[in-house]
């Protein structure tokens, strides 16, 4: 009974398998999150959960005191005031409370996020529409990774101030 209805589904696929295969393909190619830009495999969470004092102060300037989100999709820029510094890389998700893991988000943006793992066209579309309004000098790149300067400022924090 079971092996009939395999087979039977089987044939009834087959006709369709030219046009599943490439949009399977590409729900992967779009999902997939870029990499070497995140988190690594075995990193551990940071200790610091927010953005607090002059990173967060960092994240603002930045952003111009804007929402960083996309308008529509993946063009334009929310015009928003942004009220809240969010991570890229999700904390959740290993992501580090470093200035080039934040962006500067309207609550709306920030709330619809969530602790989405952003995919590589996200962070590359942030990236193009952070080159025209960031300072100069200052650095568009996306990365969740921390420096030996943030590990020595965590370590020097005592830890009941982390909370």
């Amino acid at each position: 009974m079971f092996d009939e209805v395999l087979r039977s589904l089987l044939q009834q696929l087959m006709p369709l398998l030219p046009v599943l295969g490439p949009i399977a393909v590409m729900v992967v190619v779009l999902a997939v999150p870029m990499p070497g830009r995140g988190p690594r495999l075995l990193q551990s969470r940071d200790t610091w959960r927010g953005f607090k004092y002059a990173a967060r102060r960092t994240v603002f300037e930045r952003a111009g005191g804007r929402c960083e989100a996309a308008a529509f999709i993946a063009w334009g820029r929310c015009r928003a005031p942004a009220s809240e510094a969010d991570h890229v890389f999700p904390w959740s998700r290993r992501g580090p409370t470093v200035v080039s893991n934040g962006q500067a988000l309207c609550r709306a943006h920030n709330r619809s996020k969530s602790n989405m793992r952003p995919p590589w066209w996200y962070v590359r579309c942030l990236e193009r529409r952070r080159a025209a309004y960031f300072p100069a000098g200052a650095s568009v790149r996306v990365l969740a990774r921390m420096s030996e300067e943030d590990r020595a400022a965590r370590a020097a924090t005592p830890r009941r101030a982390r909370r």
